[in-house]
């Protein structure tokens, strides 16, 4: 084990995140002290536990009665990301959807940048059909 530099002070009585003790050794950082009670007790976390074959079956009532409330829990866990459905694609239609509070400022950043670089590859492609067409021009004449 190497030994600590010799500017090194020991720090004691204090722990803290990167302390360390004479010998050079972590010391515990800020956190749940040794010995401490969890916040629920293991009975409480078992009867908890017991209860999820019941809340299943009553998620599962909840949407075979179309309980919209159920049907979304289900998505949201289900589902990665966020589902947005959009009434079109055009600059307009999202800036409605940001002003209706349909999506986020990052998400209606995100729709952006993806469209401008659809629209990057779309022209860029238009300049390659444009460039084989000039090309043809210039092997006829």
């Amino acid at each position: 084990m190497s030994t600590p530099p010799n500017n090194f002070t020991p720090i004691t009585g204090v722990i803290s995140n990167g302390a360390r003790d004479g010998k050079g050794r972590w010391l515990r950082g800020p956190g749940r002290p040794l010995g401490s009670k969890n916040r629920i007790s293991s009975e409480l976390a078992k009867q908890i536990r017991a209860l999820g074959p019941r809340a299943v079956e009553a998620l599962a009532s909840a949407i075979d009665e179309k309980q919209s409330w159920a049907v979304q829990l289900v998505i949201k866990l289900v589902v990665p990301g966020r589902l947005i459905e959009m009434h079109g694609s055009e600059p307009a239609d999202i800036r409605d959807a940001f002003e209706s509070g349909e999506i986020s400022a990052d998400e209606m950043k995100q729709i952006s940048s993806g469209l401008e670089k659809l629209a990057s590859i779309e022209s860029i492609q238009e300049l390659r059909d444009r460039l084989t067409e000039l090309e043809a021009l210039i092997a006829n004449k």
